[in-house]
């Protein structure tokens, strides 16, 4: 009879039984859950006789893919996978793959809540109303301005971006976007304007970020890139924390160069409470009054798609268990 596969996790999961991941790896699999702290980094050592790793938010660096001889695959249970060193697992001969598609959806609703949100004054009248529910006042908002005809501006065109493509358009932008990897006629497939960079800073009311975070991205929206985005521009990031400079950022927003931004992911998580924005932010300081919304790496997250997650991940794992080849493999 054969040995059990044996399959790690990594805890801190949204389920602490595993109903999903034991019932989709099977019987003939012992599924055990890492001892890391979550968030933390994992102990190689002490996963040295996997056959496969399925980690969420548990770090996974070269130290500890050297003790895993018996390794198979390790699946990202989400669509950013820069937590595992993808090198290291390329030359250890183990698979990297993540699952890309299943919040598509919930990513590219919040990026549109996020900047509907800044757009329409949400906050304002929502604080205007709670202090003042006697004075039932349209202007607590200040100036705002239709958003119809404007243009938005996207980094990254690969599913989300597309997605956020999509439902810009219905709302009357016009929607331009800069991915030197997206496929030759994405553009007229999609009725979108191809630019280049520079071109699309300056020309975009609106920018919204949706790239992986690679050495090629780390930190490229920084003072310089700033300084080329339009003047009044608005910004949202869904993407990755470490794409953008918040110290940029917020001299940007200090000096006007932008008019507002939305952050659903940070450098690091949670930000520190004493970092200059996020302090300006929680102490209400009036020159970013309104200006800023923060919302703690959510935009992925619904009942659905966590769901979706976890059964493409653990059907991952179990194809490769069974001989087949590995779907959405990042490390080739």
């Amino acid at each position: 009879m054969q040995d059990k596969h044996i399959v790690y996790i990594s805890p801190g999961h949204m389920d602490p039984t595993y109903a999903i991941e034991r019932v989709g790896l099977g019987t003939n699999v012992e599924l055990r859950v890492l001892t890391n702290a979550d968030r933390g980094a994992m102990d190689g050592s002490e996963a040295k006789d996997a056959d496969a790793i399925m980690t969420w938010r548990t770090r996974i660096d070269a130290a500890a893919i050297d003790h895993l001889d018996k390794c198979r695959i390790i699946v990202r249970l989400g669509v950013g996978y820069d937590i595992v060193d993808a090198e290291a697992a390329r030359r250890k001969g183990i698979t990297l793959s993540n699952v890309p598609d299943y919040c598509t959806n919930e990513v590219a609703d919040h990026t549109m809540a996020l900047m509907l949100s800044l757009t329409r004054g949400l906050s304002a009248y929502v604080e205007s109303v709670k202090a003042h529910v006697d004075q039932w006042e349209w202007s607590a908002a200040g100036k705002l301005f239709r958003i119809t005809g404007k243009t938005l501006g996207i980094i990254g065109l690969g599913r989300i971006g597309t997605a956020v493509a999509m439902r810009a358009k219905a709302f009357g932008l016009d929607v331009a976007f800069h991915d030197p990897y997206a496929r030759d006629g994405m553009d007229r497939a999609l009725g979108l304007r191809r630019l280049q960079l520079d071109d699309l800073l300056a020309q975009s009311d609106f920018l919204t970020l949706h790239t992986p975070l690679s050495d090629e991205t780390r930190g490229m929206v920084n003072s310089e890139f700033f300084r080329k985005m339009k003047r009044g521009a608005y910004i949202v990031n869904t993407s990755r924390g470490g794409v953008l400079d918040t110290t940029a950022l917020e001299v940007a927003l200090r000096e006007g160069r932008i008019a507002a931004a939305a952050l659903d992911v940070m450098p690091t998580e949670p930000p520190e409470p004493e970092m200059g924005l996020i302090k300006a932010w929680r102490t209400g300081e009036d020159w970013l009054k309104h200006r800023l919304i923060v919302t703690p790496h959510s935009a992925f997250y619904s009942e659905e798609g966590e769901v979706d997650m976890r059964m493409k991940a653990t059907a991952t794992i179990r194809e490769v268990l069974d001989g087949y080849p590995a779907r959405n493999v990042v490390n080739v």
